[in-house]
């Protein structure tokens, strides 16, 4: 418990010991004593007291004047009074001199103590606001100090707002007192956002997020904003708080460090694109094949994709994956790679292992592009009976990227030179896949390649070899 001082003045050293032995009964009280008005008012002028005691007839000061120069000094000065009070006119004077408490002499023991331990809960509680205001103009200078505030009636005017408001807005308190926010909305601003935000706000219900304002001479600022309605004690809304923090410097950081790391991955991706065709390209090259198979294949797979009904995002994926599809050629030697003839049973299991090397040199990577590769690689020469290889996968087991990259990856590869054979005519070519259709290929692509022939054919014709 606070520490309560008190200053007790008094000439009778009997009932000064008596007085005393009463007070400090009371551990948190701490009393310095004066025996006249005059020694009393020389150390109330040194010293704070939260309670004078004191008698009225002293010599030197009585009471009474003791008491009109404390009022000059503090005039909420806490004052309890000892005395008899036997004529009219000192009962007058006490009253207005608005003394808080009377003790009549000669002093009843339990009237004095109860009237001490009221006199220490008034003065806690003083205490207590005393402190709590302080520290409310404490919160009010740290708010006021580093946030922008307004607050506005329960139309949206504006009654009040802050320097730092009209510092970053650059409008005068005549300009805006009365006016709406509107004074300082951005034209960019989306009319919705503030539909929602009166109607959250309306509800009784506090409202956060940024808003872009624009300042008299045109620059915007940005601000984190925190709206909060407050309300009486019916709950009625009686007015709007608005507290803003700018972080117009924040913002245009971010989106410049947004515009950077763009950029950044965009080197990136295009640096993994480049890797990507540039590793296919390097597969089919030791196959005696052209380059523009890969693009091609990569041409033919991104529209099929679209047809398909896949995303710009997978389809796109799709595209910058699907030159790797042959990359575990490397691991395969040449003499069987490059055979000008029919490869024997033994040497067509050895070409079939392509698809898992491929698979096992991809598989690893984290990166979107290789792990479509990866899937590319290992399924492209499944077929939707499931007579293809590695694994034998049926239908709908066989992931979309494989399904389409089977269609495309033959469909080029038979209109194409190779080292064991002749670029078949598109006639024969169409007829193979009508023939294929639900077995070796998904019937739902081939549907889809026959409705849009003319595309695929305008990309063999723009990368003609």
């Amino acid at each position: 418990m606070q520490t309560i001082s008190v200053l007790y003045v008094e000439d009778d050293f009997t009932l000064v010991e008596y007085v005393t032995k009463l007070l400090l009964r009371h551990n948190c009280i701490h009393y310095k004593h004066a025996s006249n008005g005059t020694e009393a008012f020389y150390l109330y002028q040194k010293q704070k007291f939260d309670l004078v005691i004191t008698d009225i007839i002293m010599p030197k000061m009585n009471g009474f004047e003791l008491i009109k120069k404390i009022k000059e000094l503090n005039s909420h000065q806490l004052i309890m009074i000892m005395t008899s009070l036997n004529n009219k006119e000192d009962l007058i004077t006490a009253i207005k001199l608005r003394i808080h408490y009377f003790i009549e002499k000669p002093i009843n023991s339990k009237i004095f103590n109860n009237t001490i331990e009221e006199c220490i809960e008034k003065i806690h509680q003083k205490k207590e606001a005393r402190l709590l205001n302080l520290l409310l103009e404490q919160y009010k200078y740290a708010i006021d100090e580093s946030t922008i505030l307004s607050k506005t009636d329960i139309k949206g005017r504006i009654t009040y707002a802050n320097q730092a408001f009209y510092n970053i807005s650059q409008y005068t308190q005549e300009e805006c007192i009365g006016c709406t926010h509107n004074i300082v909305k951005h034209p960019d601003s989306n009319p919705k956002l503030f539909k929602n935000i009166w109607k959250t706000i309306s509800s009784k219900k506090e409202w956060r997020g940024i808003i872009k304002n624009r300042a008299k001479d045109g620059s915007e600022y940005i601000v984190d904003c925190l709206l909060l309605p407050l309300v009486d004690t019916e709950n009625k809304i009686i007015e709007y708080l608005g507290i803003r923090h700018d972080i117009t410097k924040f913002e245009h950081y971010k989106n410049d460090l947004k515009i950077q790391l763009d950029l950044a991955v965009k080197d990136i991706v295009d640096t993994q694109k480049e890797v990507v065709f540039t590793m296919g390209a390097i597969g089919e090259t030791r196959s005696k094949e052209t380059g523009f198979h890969v693009k091609r294949v990569a041409e033919y797979s991104y529209l099929l994709a679209k047809l398909s009904g896949l995303d710009e995002e997978s389809a796109e994926l799709l595209k910058l994956a699907s030159p790797m599809h042959d990359i575990g050629k490397v691991g395969i030697p040449d003499a069987i790679l490059n055979k000008p003839g029919k490869l024997t049973v033994d040497e067509f299991e050895i070409m079939k292992t392509h698809s898992a090397l491929g698979y096992e040199m991809l598989k690893g990577s984290t990166r979107d592009i290789m792990k479509t590769s990866a899937i590319v690689a290992y399924e492209h020469h499944e077929k939707w009976d499931g007579t293809g290889y590695p694994r034998g996968l049926k239908k709908d087991n066989i992931h979309i990227y494989g399904r389409i990259t089977a269609v495309c990856d033959v469909f080029d590869a038979l209109g194409s030179d190779r080292c064991y054979k002749k670029a078949w005519k598109l006639d024969k070519i169409l007829e193979l896949f009508k023939s294929e259709k639900g077995k070796h290929f998904d019937p739902l692509l081939i549907e889809l390649f026959f409705d849009n022939l003319n595309q695929f054919l305008e990309i063999r014709d723009r990368y003609v070899d």
